[in-house]
């Protein structure tokens, strides 16, 4: 049996061809979302990124005036990988109807949306606003700043004393030990 991969692709339908550079793309997308590192964002208790362990940490000494729970969005990556899956599961399915092609190219379509969405609402979390006051040195006013913290975050309340730091660019709130309170006046 002489097998000529050239001829076999020549006499390949066009839209089998774009399934197949689609699902070969999903793939790829896929491999190379997970590849990139994770990145810790502004996040306080014990989730530090590669980026910030070991590294030069300035803190100041601030006072928290307001705590509220948000929603934070999964990032870019895991939204993608979402749809690369639903995609190649779309593909997949979608082949199997009566027009294979065309059920692939929709299947394929589809899928990508949905697992998209499916991503976004699964991977969705909470994130802790907290405005603080920062103390500044001796004779300078303090001023007024917002760090939103996804989870895991420490529990904080209202006048609770904290250190804001600032680790390799990302900022974090982070309790005192012994959780002095303060008056804010």
């Amino acid at each position: 049996m002489n097998f000529n991969l050239v001829s076999k692709i020549r006499n390949t339908p066009a839209s089998t061809i774009f399934v197949a550079m689609a699902e070969i793309l999903a793939v790829v997308v896929v491999a190379f979302v997970m590849m990139i590192p994770d990145q810790a964002r502004a996040q306080s208790g014990n989730v530090y990124g590669n980026g910030q362990v070991q590294v030069y940490s300035q803190a100041e000494e601030a006072v928290v005036m307001q705590v509220r729970i948000k929603t934070a969005e999964p990032s870019w990556q895991t939204r993608t990988v979402g749809a690369g899956i639903g995609a190649a599961v779309g593909g997949a399915i979608g082949s199997r109807a009566k027009n294979q092609h065309v059920g692939a190219l929709v299947g394929a379509s589809l899928g990508g949306l949905f697992g998209e969405r499916a991503a976004n609402a699964v991977m969705t979390g909470d994130a802790q606003e907290i405005v603080l006051q920062v103390l500044g040195p001796s004779g300078m006013p303090a001023r007024i700043v917002t760090i939103v913290q996804p989870a895991p975050y420490d529990h904080l309340v209202s006048g609770e004393r904290v250190y804001l730091s600032n680790s390799a660019g990302k900022w974090r709130v982070l309790k005192q030990a012994g959780g002095n309170v303060a008056i804010i006046r």
